[in-house]
C-alpha cells in the first residue's frame, strides 16, 4: 500500500458535502466550518448540535442521491449504513471528488489526521489508519508539550514576519535570517517557558529595531 501524501487544504468557501446526521457527522460538521468551508448536510435526521448550525450551513433532510456529489471538492460520508457509506465512496470515485468515509480507511481518498490546535499552530498526527486511538493518545501527549503559549508565540513571529516584509521588502535574505534568529534566541523561552508575556512582548518590539 502506497504512503498517505500529507497536506493541509484550503477550504474557505469550498461546497462540501456530509451524508449523515449523527454526532460523528456532528464532529466533521465542526471541523469543516472552522477551515471556512460551505457545508451542506444530507440525512433523514439530523441531531440537534446539526439542527443548531442550520444557520452556518444547509441542511437537506432526506437520504443520499448521486447527484449531491455535483460540484463539491469532497464528501465525508457518516450514514452509519455500510450500503450506503460504500455507494458514497462509489459515486465520489466516478466523480473525482475527494471521499472520507468514517473509520473505513478501505474507502477514503482522504484521511483527517488527529490533530493539535494550538492558534496558528496545527499538528496532525496520522497513522495510516492502522490507529485511530494510538493518534488520540500521541495528541494528548502532544498537547501537553505543545501548550496554549504557542498560539501566542505564533502571533507574535505573524507580526514580526509582517513588520520585516514591510522593513526590508527588496531583502529576503535578511528578513530569514532575523527570523531564524528570534527563534533560536532566548526570546520565545520568556513566554514559553518563564510565562512572562509582559518581557517576552517588550523582546519583540526590540527586534523590530533590528
Amino acid at each position: 500500500m502506497s504512503a498517505l501524501y500529507l497536506a493541509c487544504l484550503s477550504l474557505a468557501k469550498r461546497d462540501v458535502l456530509v451524508a449523515g446526521g449523527g454526532p460523528v457527522a456532528l464532529r466533521k460538521v465542526a471541523g469543516l466550518l472552522r477551515a471556512g468551508a460551505q457545508v451542506t448536510v444530507v440525512a433523514p435526521r439530523v441531531c440537534r448540535g446539526l439542527a443548531r448550525l442550520r444557520t452556518r450551513l444547509k441542511i437537506r433532510r432526506r437520504a443520499y442521491r448521486t447527484n449531491d456529489l455535483r460540484n463539491r471538492w469532497l464528501v465525508v460520508a457518516a450514514t452509519g449504513d455500510p450500503d450506503v457509506n460504500r455507494k458514497i465512496f462509489e459515486d465520489a470515485s466516478r466523480a473525482r471528488v475527494f471521499c472520507n468515509v468514517v473509520d473505513q480507511p478501505q474507502l477514503c481518498t482522504f484521511q483527517v489526521p488527529a490533530v493539535v490546535r494550538r492558534g496558528r499552530l496545527q499538528i496532525g498526527i496520522s497513522t495510516d489508519g492502522a490507529s485511530p486511538a494510538l493518534a488520540r493518545n500521541i495528541r494528548r501527549q502532544l498537547e501537553k508539550e505543545y501548550g496554549r503559549r504557542y498560539a501566542q508565540l505564533l502571533e507574535a513571529l505573524h507580526g514580526l514576519r509582517r513588520h520585516f516584509r514591510r522593513k526590508y521588502p527588496d531583502d529576503r535574505a535578511r528578513r530569514r535570517k532575523l527570523l531564524e534568529s528570534f527563534i533560536e534566541s532566548s526570546a520565545p523561552a520568556l513566554l514559553l517557558k518563564h510565562a512572562d508575556p509582559g518581557e517576552f512582548r517588550r523582546e519583540v518590539e526590540r527586534w523590530k529595531s533590528l
